[in-house]
């Protein structure tokens, strides 16, 4: 018993020290890295070979259960213990539980084959978590990246569908959204410097989008060079 215990202390303390130094929003960040990985997996299964499937579903299912479980030890962690910044939220511990019950489905789901459905949790639960900071005024860089993604996908989208005077009267929002990128501050993450070091070339970026809708053509062009730096920087801000 006296063995027995000893052990129990000792897992309680390395698992308490992995966090040692740790904001919430530094552990928040984590489990979310793993969401979208998880996430990321699940939206190439549909498009990979039967052969290639087994692996992706594998990886998909190994990083959605890193996720319920970083999340279910900060939720329980900080349902009560209110992080600053958050204080005075009277739906508090139900965002944390309505993000764990997503990232729990998501699980569920990808063991269940159901790829869409599980994209689809994913999305819903970084929208929660948008919701949880807006609704305390918290701004993250997370959060400034992810109103510049949702723009620039959505402007080419309408580029695809040949809207093309849709596309171009998004610009001045998408200018904005990087605006606010350059305002937010900087990913409390092991990425924060290439994250600092990326923004030059994500402005000049956005730059060459507000050039091409001036002058009325190669918008579409712009747009695919911007896309994935977008996307490469939106990584770095997790």
């Amino acid at each position: 018993m006296k063995k027995a215990g000893i052990l129990a202390t000792a897992l309680f303390l390395a698992v308490s020290g992995s966090y040692a130094g740790q904001t919430f929003d530094q552990r928040v960040s984590e489990a979310r890295g793993h969401m979208r990985a998880a996430c990321q997996a699940v939206q190439k299964i549909a498009k990979a070979d039967p052969a290639e499937r087994s692996g992706l579903k594998e990886s998909a299912s190994g990083e959605a259960s890193q996720a319920e479980r970083l999340w279910a030890e900060l939720s329980k962690e900080y349902a009560a213990a209110v992080p600053e910044g958050y204080a005075g939220d009277p739906a508090w511990a139900q965002r944390l539980e309505d993000i764990r019950l997503n990232i729990v489905r998501m699980g569920k789901e990808i063991a269940a084959d159901q790829w869409r459905p599980a994209f689809l949790s994913c999305a819903h639960a970084c929208n929660l978590l948008a919701t949880m900071h807006e609704a305390n005024g918290v701004t993250l860089a997370i959060d400034t990246m992810s109103v510049l993604r949702k723009k620039v996908g959505f402007a080419r989208g309408l580029l695809a569908a040949g809207k093309t005077e849709k596309a171009r009267a998004l610009v001045k929002e998408i200018l904005g959204a990087r605006d606010a990128v350059w305002l937010a501050p900087l990913p409390e993450t092991s990425s924060r410097e290439a994250y600092r070091n990326a923004l030059p070339e994500l402005s000049l970026a956005v730059d060459a989008v507000a050039e091409a809708a001036r002058g009325g053509s190669e918008l579409k062009t712009a747009f695919d060079r911007l896309a994935p730096l977008v996307e490469r920087i939106y990584e770095l801000a997790i």
